[in-house]
Order: structure tokens, then C-alpha cells, then sequence
């Protein structure tokens, strides 16, 4: 401020010593001096007020900006000297952070509908495991406002324990809000460089229950298809030997006794088969866990195809490859397939074969039979395209394998009529 006071009053202090050193200037002397005094000083206060005055504006624009006031712009753009071309710089700059809160505004809004759509409960914990964000499922979950749950601690909020729940499973829970069944799912966050947790709770009781629902219908088809078919030839038996008894006191005849005793051996298989059919549904339900050790594929195939000691059957060279898994559980898996794929392709040959694909051991069975039925039945439980066939040999082998992270389908052979079937195992690295 000094220093510009200094500049303006140049031009008087020059004169004045002009004046002291020159003496008195006459009249028309004076005049011009003073002009030009006058003139110069007027120069030098525009010259200093002005760069303070485009230094203040510079840094006030500045500021709007820190404080998040992008819609501000400069004056003066069209300037062709220096604080033009800063005028427009500022003015490109503040457009491009106008559009990027726009296109922030718009994503938040965004993820504030998605979040509030959703049935599941969403909820964010900071590193401290203090909860940051919930979305209005979690709120009613909960049942408390995010008012009161923002900034609470998981412990408190009874939530500690989910998180460390495996991602995916499903837990029976009872909250303040609401009780049923849950699949929890969870997974690390970064915002700002700070590490936090995300907890996803997804209500599962409806879709359990339907699904539940739906299966105890099929089971019920099927168990009332079987047991009718059962029981409709023992009423029909049983009428017709009550016709054939002779009054009271009546001797049975050699005939009367043959039909006699033929009826109750009728009765006798159609009861029998009712309680295989049982047996086999018991069989299902029954399944004992698998316990895993180190298979050798080609070991495993060696000892089933000895079982059979059929010539139809042939087994094709593969790698030495092991898998994880239950020998004696997925040798019943192979002899199914097996047996399945002989009696499909009669005279034909059999293939059973294996090799790597990833991380799992591929394992194969193919027939030259008639191919697959156009069904889409071929593992519930019961079905069957055999005359004798009890219908638990697919959904039997399925549930082995899918116990054991693996995966059972049946597919047309490519190369020809016939089908295959594909086993997947981990493989053992």
C-alpha cells in the first residue's frame, strides 16, 4: 500500500523539486506544469489501483470456486492481454467442474433410488465399524430411522456377527424389525483412501418358501401317482378274492385255492414295490456328507469298469489327473452312468473317458443309444423312461456330485446319435 502511494504521488514530488531547483516558473510555464503533473498522477493512480483490483477479482473467483460455486464466471474473457486469457481459462475450467457435479449429482441420485428400491439391507460401515450408510430396507430391518443408526457401531446394532457370516450364506436371524431367513453377503470398500465394510442382508424366507412349496407339490404328484398305481390293482385283487370265498362253512377247492393264493402274491409284489418306492425316496433324503481325500481318475475308472467286466465297455487314455472327492460316493455315481449308458446303447460300444478343463477334471460317458428323451425330467426324483426303472439313479448321482463342488449333465453327442454324460470335479493341482 506504501509502495503505490508512492508511485501516484511521483509525479507532484517531481515537479516540486523541479520547481525548488529551477526557481519560479512564469505563468504559462506553470500552467503546463501542472497539467502535467495532473495528467501523470491521474496515469500512475489508474496504473496502480488496477492490478489490485483484477488481483482481488482473480482471487474472489478463486474462492467461489473452493467453496463449490462452480456456476461463477469472469468478466473480461474477451480481453485479448493477459487477465483476458486468464478470464477465459477460468470460465473453461468452471464449466468442466459445473458438468462434473451435475453428472455426480445425477449418479448419487441414482444410487439413492437403486438403494431404496431394493428389498435387501444395505449397509456401509467406516473402518472403525461405525455405519455410514443404510438404505430404507435396512432401516425397517432394524426398525429404527438412519437418523438414529448412522454413526452406531455394528456391535451395537447387532450386526457384528454377520460380517463375519461367509459371503453368500444363508442364516436364520430375528431382528428388531423383521424375522425369517437371510443371505448375507459383505465385501471391502474404499472411499477417500479409507478402507470400510459393505453388508448386503437379502431376504430369503419368501423365495424359500416357495421354493419349498413347490418341491412338497412335486414330491406329493409323485407320491400319489406311485401309491395310486400301487394301490388301485390291491383294491381291485382284494374285491375280486372277497367274490371268489365260498360261504361260511364251505370247503375251498383246489382252483379256488390257486386263485386264491395267486391274488395274495399279487398283493404281496404290488406291496413290496410300494415300500421299495420308500425305501428310495428315504435313500435321497439320506445322503450322507462326503469325505473327501485325493482320487486318481484313472484308478477310480479301473475299479468301476472291473465291476461290470462287460466288453462293451471301453476306456480311452487320458492324463494322470486327481481330483478331490469321495471314491466310494462317485464310484455309485459312475456305475449309474454306466449302467444307464449300457442299457441305452445295447450291442454298442461304451466310452468312458476323462481329461483336464481349468481347474476341474471333465469326466465323460458316452453311449450310441437312441439319445436322450425330449424331457426336461431326467433328474427329478422318481422319473423314469425304463419299464423297471425306480427313477433315483440321476437325481441320486446329481445331489453326489453337486455335494462335492462339482456338476452332473447329460447332453446329444456331437459326433453322432447317442448321448453323454459330463461329471466336472476340482482338480487337484
Amino acid at each position: 500500500m506504501r509502495r503505490s502511494s508512492l508511485i501516484v504521488a511521483a509525479p507532484a514530488l517531481l515537479a516540486l523539486a523541479g520547481v525548488l531547483l529551477a526557481g519560479s516558473p512564469r505563468p504559462a510555464e506553470a500552467v503546463a506544469l501542472s497539467t502535467l503533473v495532473v495528467w501523470l498522477t491521474v496515469v500512475a493512480w489508474r496504473f496502480v489501483g488496477e492490478r489490485p483490483s483484477r488481483l482481488q477479482t482473480v482471487a474472489n473467483l478463486l474462492e467461489a470456486l473452493r467453496e463449490g460455486d462452480y456456476g461463477v464466471r469472469a468478466s473480461g474473457a474477451e480481453r485479448t492481454d493477459d487477465f483476458g486469457d486468464i478470464a477465459r481459462r477460468f470460465n473453461e475450467l468452471a464449466v468442466r467442474l459445473q458438468d462434473e457435479q451435475r453428472g455426480l449429482q445425477e449418479s448419487v441420485q441414482l444410487l439413492s433410488k437403486t438403494l431404496a428400491a431394493l428389498d435387501g439391507a444395505v449397509f456401509a460401515f467406516e473402518r472403525d465399524g461405525r455405519l455410514r450408510l443404510v438404505n430404507p430396507a435396512g432401516e425397517r430391518l432394524l426398525g429404527r430411522s438412519a437418523v438414529e443408526l448412522l454413526g452406531a457401531d455394528a456391535g451395537a446394532l447387532g450386526l457384528a456377527s454377520l460380517l463375519e457370516v461367509p459371503s453368500g450364506e444363508i442364516v436364520a436371524r430375528r431382528f428388531a424389525g423383521q424375522s425369517g431367513r437371510w443371505q448375507v453377503g459383505h465385501a471391502s470398500l474404499r472411499s477417500r483412501s479409507q478402507e470400510g465394510r459393505l453388508l448386503v442382508v437379502q431376504p430369503m424366507e419368501r423365495a424359500l418358501r416357495e421354493e419349498e412349496a413347490q418341491a412338497f407339490r412335486r414330491l406329493l404328484r409323485v407320491l400319489s401317482h406311485e401309491i395310486t398305481n400301487s394301490m388301485a390293482p390291491i383294491g381291485s385283487m382284494v374285491e375280486t378274492l372277497h367274490g371268489l370265498l365260498p360261504g361260511a362253512g364251505q370247503p375251498l377247492g383246489d382252483e379256488l385255492d390257486a386263485d386264491l393264493r395267486h391274488g395274495l402274491e399279487v398283493i404281496g409284489q404290488r406291496s413290496a414295490a410300494l415300500q421299495r418306492f420308500v425305501g428310495h425316496y428315504a435313500r435321497l433324503a439320506r445322503l450322507p456328507p462326503p469325505q473327501r481325500v485325493r482320487v486318481g481318475v484313472a484308478a477310480l475308472a479301473e475299479r468301476v469298469v472291473r465291476l461290470f467286466d462287460d466288453a462293451r465297455i471301453r476306456v480311452l487314455p487320458g492324463d494322470s489327473l486327481e481330483l478331490m472327492g469321495d471314491p466310494d460316493q462317485l464310484e455309485q455315481v459312475l456305475i449309474n452312468l454306466l449302467r444307464n449308458a449300457v442299457e441305452a446303447g445295447g450291442d454298442n460300444e461304451v466310452l468312458l473317458g476323462w481329461r483336464r478343463q481349468g481347474r476341474s477334471v471333465l469326466i465323460e460317458v458316452s453311449d450310441l443309444g437312441p439319445g436322450l428323451p425330449s424331457s426336461g425330467n431326467l433328474f427329478v426324483p422318481f422319473f423314469t423312461t425304463k419299464p423297471q426303472g425306480a427313477g433315483i439313479g440321476l437325481a441320486l448321482s446329481r445331489q453326489i456330485v453337486e455335494a462335492q463342488d462339482g456338476t452332473l449333465e447329460l447332453h446329444p453327442r456331437e459326433d453322432g446319435r447317442g448321448a453323454v454324460a459330463r461329471m466336472s470335479l476340482p482338480v487337484v493341482v
